[in-house]
């Protein structure tokens, strides 16, 4: 205001006008007074300062808060992606500090309303208004160094308050699967398959009684919290010995080789007629999880090898399960839970847990035939049948197998030529032929090498009436009668 009261006293524009022209009018006078008092309100308004928002819970709203290159290069390629960042209060808001977090080491360069930048402070959006920001990214996809999908943040400190918006781009010439529905597809192994967000086999209010095949040698690398859904359809994964299927995180550096709870898992809906054949499962929040069977379709799993996960390598919930040669490893919960009834069948597998990346206080193999609804009253699923032969169940709790049933009927279940390491009573016709507390003598739990030694009580320790199909153990080795107890045939 003193600048523009300046203006006037240096330059007297007015009275310099008024001199000139020797108005001497009352009425005129009058009106230049007016028109004077008008100019200073005007000028005085115009110095006021405009009101800046500063509350600590000042939150910008983006259009985007994920921002995906979805492009997928078949050359070393760049392309751009823009969102908007918008101040919804009726104040001015400057946002403390807009920066990359990779800084000039990340794949991703941003613009700020027209600035480039790695690292900007004090920027102002004006009450109601908003900012364009956009990102640009280069990749060469065909770096084999590179990870899947390449990632960065920008994040934004306004008075305190932290936000911040992903940005997601592939990394390497694969097929992505970002959100989408697959329907009677079969998936190609020549390049490897990136889950992102859900890739259903099917989709409830969308599909159905659709399938998925998948072939020997194909590489699964899913990205963080992706799941491979399949909703009232089948799976079939076709691996086959020393060529099998892979899934695991996308993450390629050394430290998340073992690293559990990269991604979620498999998780399957009502499936019909499936078969998990060969296949190589590990690092997900659950392995493999089944829930409720479609009448008489089983999932038939075989050779297969699920461990490593956040909760449980194999999860069921009323499910319908043949399995055979699989071994089912250490995870923070369980190895296998068969919850709320079902029918499981498994011959020749190894159920073993010495996790120790966290306290585990749960046995690695559960059964439970009953779950409390939504109405507080509780609900009876019965278990059809739950028939262990030949297997090993070992961990290094002292107690290794929970049996969570109600009384209302007699549940199914037994154990027959098992090693199994329990504290419970097993004087009753569960437990026809067991080795209690026998030691499996695994090669080195530490590596997740569950090959059994020559002393191992598993040994030469079988009932021939379930002999595994094919007549080999996962490793492809050829069992010799008598068999041994597990999945892996001693090979002296």
């Amino acid at each position: 205001m003193a600048s523009y009261l300046k203006f006037f006293q240096k330059n007297h524009v007015f009275s310099i006008y008024m001199k000139q022209n020797m108005i001497k009018s009352k009425s005129f006078s009058a009106i230049a007074v007016l028109i004077l008092f008008s100019l200073l309100v005007t000028l005085s308004t115009n110095c006021k300062k405009e009101k800046i928002f500063t509350d600590s819970s000042a939150t910008l709203n983006f259009s985007s808060d994920t921002l995906i290159f979805d492009t997928v290069f078949t050359t070393i390629g760049s392309t751009y992606r823009r969102f908007t960042v918008r101040n919804p209060y009726n104040q001015k808001v400057i946002i403390n500090n807009i920066k990359l977090n990779s800084g000039t080491r990340s794949s991703f360069r941003i613009n700020v309303d027209g600035i480039p930048t790695v690292n900007i402070n004090d920027v102002e959006i004006a009450a109601k208004d908003s900012i364009f920001i956009y990102a640009e990214v280069t990749i060469d996809p065909n770096n084999t160094l590179n990870p899947f999908v390449v990632e960065d943040k920008v994040t934004f400190n306004t008075n305190g308050n932290i936000q911040e918006v992903l940005l997601s781009a592939w990394g390497q010439n694969a097929y992505f699967h970002y959100n989408e529905v697959v329907c009677n597809e079969n998936w190609a192994n020549d390049k490897p398959h990136v889950l992102y967000g859900i890739t259903a086999v099917g989709f409830p209010g969308i599909d159905s009684n659709c399938f998925l095949n998948i072939p020997d040698g194909t590489e699964i690398y899913a990205h963080n919290d992706a799941v491979l859904y399949v909703y009232k359809s089948s799976i079939n994964i076709n691996g086959v010995e020393g060529n099998e299927v892979i899934f695991r995180g996308d993450r390629l550096e050394e430290r998340y080789e073992d690293a559990p709870g990269q991604w979620f898992g498999i998780r399957m809906f009502q499936p019909t007629e499936s078969f998990i054949n060969h296949a190589i499962i590990k690092n997900g929040t659950v392995g493999i999880w089944i829930d409720t069977a479609n009448g008489t379709d089983k999932v038939n799993i075989n050779y297969t090898i699920s461990g490593n996960h956040n909760y449980s390598s194999l999860f069921c919930q009323g499910a319908n399960i043949v399995a055979e040669n699989s071994l089912f490893y250490s995870s923070a919960v369980h190895s296998a839970l068969l919850n709320i009834g079902g029918s499981y069948e498994f011959n020749h597998c190894t159920f073993a847990n010495t996790w120790a990346n966290t306290t585990r206080t749960t046995t690695l193999l559960k059964l439970n035939n009953y779950f409390l609804g939504s109405d507080n009253v509780i609900y009876h699923r019965p278990i059809v049948k739950a028939t262990f032969n030949n297997c090993i169940i070992h961990g290094d709790k002292e107690n290794e197998l929970e049996i969570d049933t109600l009384a209302t009927t007699t549940p199914n279940y037994n154990f027959n030529y098992c090693v199994l390491k329990t504290n419970i009573n097993t004087n009753n016709n569960h437990f026809p032929n067991i080795r209690k507390n026998g030691n499996p003598r695994f090669s080195s739990t530490s590596s997740f090498n569950y090959h059994i030694g020559s002393s191992s009580a598993a040994k030469d320790y079988s009932d021939p009436l379930f002999p595994p199909t094919g007549g080999d153990d996962l490793d492809g080795e050829f069992r010799t009668a008598p068999n041994d107890a597990g999945c892996y045939e001693h090979i002296p």
